[in-house]
Order: C-alpha cells, then sequence, then structure tokens
C-alpha cells in the first residue's frame, strides 16, 4: 500500500484543474447549473442549517416512480483520472439508506461506483458495466470495506483517487483500501448516488481533474 500511495501523491503534483462547488449560490427546489438526473431520478437543493458550508445543500431521494437509487451528474468536467471528494449525510432510520460517488460515467449503465452504508457500516466499491453492478475486490482482500464511523444523520467526508486502474480511498481523511481494475478506463463525468426513502444530502463537492 505504500508504494501505491507514493504514485498517487507524485501524480496529483501534476493536476490540471478543478472544480468545486457547495450548491450556496443555486435555486432551491431544483438541480443545481452543471448538473443533470438521468431518467426520473429526483434531485434538488434546498436549505439546510447543518450544512458544512451553509445555507444549501444537494438532496437525492427516491422518485415517485420508486426509483430507489438516484443519480445526479455533474457535467462540467470529462476526466479518466482524477481526485473526486464529497461531504455527505445520511437521512432517516429506515433499512437500506446510503451515499455515494460516481466517477467515469458513461451512462446509466455504465460507471463507478464508492457506495456507503450506514445500515451495514460497508463502504463498497463496485463497477457498473453494461447495467449489471459488481463489487470490486480491494487492498485488504475483502470484497467491501468496514467503517462503524458511517452515522445516519450526521455529517462525513469521503474521497476517492482514481489513476489508470488504480483506486485509493479514503473516509474521514485517511486512507482505508485500495483497488486495481480496468474494467472501465474511458474517460467519464462524476457525480453522486442515493439510496433510501429519505436518501442523502451533500455539500462541498469537488473534482480535481488530472487526466
Amino acid at each position: 500500500m505504500p508504494f501505491k500511495f507514493v504514485i498517487f501523491a507524485a501524480v496529483t503534483l501534476a493536476g490540471f484543474s478543478a472544480e468545486s462547488t457547495n450548491y450556496d449560490a443555486a435555486r432551491q427546489g431544483q438541480l443545481p447549473p452543471g448538473w443533470s438526473a438521468p431518467a426520473s431520478h429526483k434531485w434538488e437543493v434546498r436549505s439546510d442549517k447543518s450544512a458544512p458550508s451553509h445555507p444549501n445543500v444537494l438532496q437525492g431521494a427516491a422518485s415517485a416512480s420508486g426509483q430507489s437509487e438516484p443519480l445526479a451528474v455533474f457535467d462540467k468536467v470529462v476526466c479518466r483520472d482524477g481526485d473526486l471528494s464529497v461531504k455527505f449525510r445520511i437521512d432517516g432510520s429506515d433499512r437500506g439508506g446510503a451515499a455515494g460517488i460516481v466517477w467515469r460515467y458513461q451512462d446509466l449503465n455504465n460507471y463507478y461506483l464508492l457506495s456507503l452504508s450506514a445500515d451495514d457500516k460497508k463502504i463498497s466499491l463496485q463497477r457498473v458495466r453494461n447495467g449489471v453492478a459488481e463489487v470490486i475486490p480491494v487492498s485488504n482482500d475483502k470484497r467491501a470495506g468496514t467503517s462503524d464511523d458511517i452515522r445516519p444523520g450526521q455529517w462525513h467526508v469521503v474521497k476517492v483517487a482514481f489513476r489508470g486502474s488504480k483506486v485509493q480511498v479514503f473516509f474521514g481523511n485517511r486512507s482505508i483500501f485500495t483497488a486495481d481494475d480496468s474494467g472501465i478506463l474511458t474517460p467519464g463525468k462524476t457525480g453522486l448516488w442515493s439510496k433510501g426513502s429519505k436518501g442523502a444530502v451533500f455539500d462541498d463537492f469537488r473534482i480535481d481533474k488530472k487526466a
């Protein structure tokens, strides 16, 4: 793991550009500029007194049609390699509540997803290809990472550094695992993912493009 981390740090020094948003200038009740939601996925900016950067957050929740895992896509940046981070809070006490970040998004059926569940305390790295999701093995020889720190109603920060087939995941500013997967190497967009009837809220989204 130390060798891989050094590789990521060295590449980061040659950074290209960064885009960030905290949604505070966006109009409440709709998607912020530069974002889109595929299909009937429901996302909107709303006020939240606990927002890390007050006053607004972006919320994703199940739609009336029953879609339980909505995606929001950040359209401004297309990249193959980058550092992606966001602050999130999983709302509600119902089973299945989760938040996630997405990268190398090609379309609704092809992208990488890091999901974080407050229900089973799991952090799972997945590849969605041709509409089929598969959990990717990580550095500790498990098919998912575990973090007891994921709690509903609390704000957390997560970051993914992706370079070619290499992925490094940080939770709460500490590295928790690495992975190697070449299933999707085509440049794509980044975004957010939410699961559960109450969904999740997000703030301080940032994508630092490296290639």
